[in-house]
């Protein structure tokens, strides 16, 4: 089983003393040249800071987050699920979860950005900034993702049960045989259903953070429909389509 969330544009700055970005460290080796790629490319926007600014949507305050680009491979490390900061990230709570439950977020969560693809939790990154829809002197980052998704993909553990919001699915959809892409709703008539909204992120982080917290073990829809159930979440099963299903949230 496979969790895949998305990044945020808050990031933890600094590292681990004496570290820097080793692209051999992280997980799914397919994809390690898009990484220096698109790593180049990031670097070089970075160069004119007012370009990058312009290009990364980034405000007169912007310019730290130009200079963590410039500073890529050699800025001090951190792994992932520590580097990302946010309300996903605050409502999971992974520096707090006991030992047994950060083990399982070890080994079956994942992040997917628009600089790294997957990366697994633990998997050690620089502080950085490039979105999805950044444009790039070769293209925006989902170019390089898609070429490569279907070697990803295959390197991917189980059943995969992708988190991510429509923007960073859209670099390298999950294929329906392994897995689905989780629609967070209100309740209402199924194919009418409106989007969470403001609770999606907060949402994401408390349904992972249960699912450590049982040690879920999925290898299906159904396995997470049951999972669910039995945990106070309203998987639609009937609803599931196009590699995506609703998962209807009350109250929130």
């Amino acid at each position: 089983m496979l969790l895949v969330l998305p990044p945020s544009e808050t990031k933890v700055s600094g590292g681990v003393p004496g570290t820097s970005l080793d692209l051999a460290e992280l997980s799914f080796p397919s994809t390690t040249a898009v990484r220096e790629n698109l790593i180049a490319e990031l670097i070089e926007l970075s160069s004119d800071v007012d370009r990058a600014k312009r290009a990364l949507k980034l405000g007169v305050k912007g310019d730290g987050d130009v200079a963590r680009n410039q500073e890529l491979r050699s800025s001090l490390v951190l792994p992932a699920l520590e580097r990302y900061t946010g309300v996903l990230y605050d409502a999971l709570g992974y520096p707090d979860l006991p030992a047994a439950q950060q083990a399982f977020v070890n080994t079956r969560v994942g992040v997917f950005s628009a600089l790294w693809g997957l990366v697994m939790a633990t998997d050690p990154i620089p502080a950085y900034r490039l979105s999805f829809d950044s444009p790039l002197a070769s293209g925006k980052p989902g170019k390089h993702w898609s070429a490569v998704a279907d070697d990803l993909w295959a390197e991917a553990p189980g059943f995969i049960l992708d988190l991510r919001s429509e923007g960073y699915r859209s670099l390298a959809p999950v294929p329906e045989q392994r897995g689905v892409f989780l629609t967070l709703v209100t309740p209402g008539p199924r194919g009418s259903r409106k989007a969470l909204g403001h609770a999606n992120k907060a949402v994401k982080g408390e349904l992972v953070k249960q699912l450590a917290v049982t040690g879920a073990h999925l290898e299906s829809l159904d396995d997470f429909v049951q999972w669910g159930a039995s945990e106070g979440y309203d998987c639609d099963a009937a609803s599931a389509k196009d590699g995506r299903v609703d998962l209807v949230i009350s109250g929130r």
